[in-house]
């Protein structure tokens, strides 16, 4: 009598239902897993990639948005000036041109802000008063307002009893000369016009005075 073929008997044990059970269970833990991973992993990166740097070295806010690279902590501030030297690129708000040889000789708070930045809006009474502060030390405040209408940045100037010069770049050439960032962005300026420091983001007034240090001295 010929034996039946392998695995047609009735009478052959069926494998442990239990261990397949098992294998299956772990498979769908390390699913999961790697599910969870993968989601923490997206949810905790920086949108529109890498974060932007804040100061060189040091701490500081990133800044929102992408960035181009722009002129470091040591190098020169850029003047507001086309390529070709003969287009200046910022006026004040009466329509007269602004150069950074304007400000020679004294150290220089450079704010790149826009009047519909809620950050920009907080920060600039903690601005006025840092300016006032230090005044007496030749601080000058030049907030640079990206891509707006006069009248809008004249009306926001009025209303929050702003008195440090203020610029229109409506063309964001300015900002890009500076890297791009996003608002507010501030760079601090040697009398020689060599940028001392610089913070990406909002600032309190305690890190207003700790980066003024860079060009007020101790």
């Amino acid at each position: 009598m010929e034996d039946p073929p392998l695995g047609d008997s009735p009478d052959r044990p069926d494998r442990d239902p239990s261990g397949r059970r098992s294998a299956r269970r772990f498979t769908i833990g390390l699913a999961l897993v790697a599910l969870i991973g993968a989601t923490l992993y997206v949810s905790t990166r920086p949108l529109g990639g890498p974060s932007s740097p804040s100061r060189t070295g040091e701490g500081g806010s990133p800044a929102a948005g992408t960035a181009t690279v722009g002129p470091a902590v040591g190098q020169s501030a850029p003047d507001f000036i086309s390529a070709d030297a003969q287009t200046p690129l910022l006026r004040d708000l009466d329509g007269a041109p602004i150069r950074l040889v304007d400000f020679a000789g004294k150290p220089l708070w450079i704010v790149f802000w826009a009047t519909w930045c809620i950050p920009c809006q907080d920060e600039a009474s903690a601005i006025r008063a840092a300016y006032r502060a230090h005044r007496g030390q030749d601080l000058a405040v030049l907030a640079i307002d990206v891509q707006e209408p006069t009248a809008a940045v004249r009306a926001f100037a009025l209303n929050r009893d702003l008195d440090y010069a203020i610029g229109l770049d409506p063309t964001a050439a300015v900002k890009t000369l500076y890297g791009g960032w996003g608002l507010p962005s501030h760079f601090f300026v040697g009398g020689d016009g060599v940028i001392r420091d610089r913070y990406l983001g909002q600032m309190t007034a305690d890190l207003m005075e700790q980066h003024l240090l860079a060009i007020l001295g101790s």
